[in-house]
């Protein structure tokens, strides 16, 4: 009976060990044992109430679901949804997913997780702190003398002298006409399309440095801007680029240096007019926004069409800026020139 019973005992084992087997190669197959490498990577396009999380993985042959976790602890009690939100294979795919109604001059902890139905794995920790109100990170060189300008909202913005004209060194945040008639706030995308009058909305609906976003409609109005200043007409900005260099060159004579608001830049850039340009990206004219620290695009006062005007824009990685023009339902930035 002994010799019987270890017997028995033994093929119970090896079947056992079969099953095992098998099981862990289904897993396996299923990229549920498969160890993943997940990053958790710096944050970009940090506002005062939304940023991007970054990340990567290389799924190892697997297939992961991947999300983000963040928190203002380490408890990491909010789960954003990632671009994509599967990997697999065995490349490193990049990871990104848009926070938005965050609490301004706030500190986030955040990771990428990277799910199977039994097992979870987690990036390494990172943090962002959201752009506090009202304080300026803005870099204006150092190397010039500014004046300062008020607009109907208390806003306070530096003032140069570039040539024989005065800018304002900041984009335009004003929510009022100088008359104290309100501009019409259209965060939603179907009511910006269908507006036919003044209208201004903030990037992804947030209120940050880059300053408002405002339709030409806006734009066009001779009380846009603090009384003694205007929007710059097509002939304004000519004068201001040819100043700067001519097309060609303007954009890196006229753009803030560094990396804290443009995405990347060339090497070129000086900033040496005090203009101080920042990327504050577009709203398309279907309502929904793109390329902010990529793009800035500015317009100017002047029609090139029933339904087009003159603007200018400056790309993070060119040197040039462009004298173009657009549908009059987009949304772009402001500066304004003094009378």
């Amino acid at each position: 009976m002994k010799t019987n019973f270890n017997f028995t005992s033994g093929i119970l084992l090896s079947l056992a060990v079969l099953v095992l087997i098998s099981t862990q190669c289904k897993k396996s197959l299923e990229g549920t044992l498969v160890n993943p490498t997940v990053n958790t990577n710096s944050a970009l396009n940090i506002g005062q109430k939304w940023a991007t999380m970054t990340g990567s993985i290389n799924a190892a042959g697997g297939t992961f679901k991947v999300a983000f976790r963040y928190d203002t602890t380490t408890a990491y009690r909010n789960t954003a949804i990632s671009d994509p939100d599967t990997a697999t294979g065995s490349s490193f795919t990049t990871l990104n997913s848009v926070l938005t109604g965050l609490k301004p001059g706030t500190l986030y902890y955040y990771r990428v997780l990277a799910i199977t139905s039994s097992d979870t794995t987690f990036g390494n920790d990172e943090t962002f702190t959201t752009t506090n109100p009202g304080k300026s990170t803005i870099g204006f060189n150092s190397d010039l003398t500014y004046g300062t300008l008020s607009d109907i909202d208390s806003n306070v913005y530096k003032t140069i002298v570039i040539g024989a004209q005065t800018w304002m060194a900041e984009n335009l945040k004003t929510t009022r006409l100088n008359d104290g008639t309100d501009i019409s706030f259209m965060p939603v995308a179907a009511e910006w399309t269908a507006l036919s009058t003044a209208g201004y909305g903030w990037y992804n609906n947030d209120s940050v440095v880059y300053g408002a976003l405002y339709n030409w409609h806006a734009a066009a109005k001779s009380n846009l801007c603090p009384a003694g200043w205007h929007v710059p007409t097509d002939a304004d900005w000519t004068i201001l680029t040819n100043f700067a260099g001519g097309e060609s060159l303007a954009g890196d004579m006229l753009k803030e240096t560094g990396t804290t608001h443009w995405l990347t830049t060339n090497n070129g850039i000086t900033n040496n007019t005090g203009f101080t340009a920042l990327p504050g990206g577009y709203r398309f004219a279907e309502g929904t926004y793109g390329n902010i620290r990529k793009y800035g695009f500015w317009w100017s006062s002047t029609e090139s069409s029933s339904a087009a005007a003159y603007c200018v824009d400056i790309i993070n990685s060119y040197a040039n800026s462009v004298r173009t023009s657009s549908i009059k339902t987009s949304g772009f930035s402001v500066r304004c020139v003094k009378d």
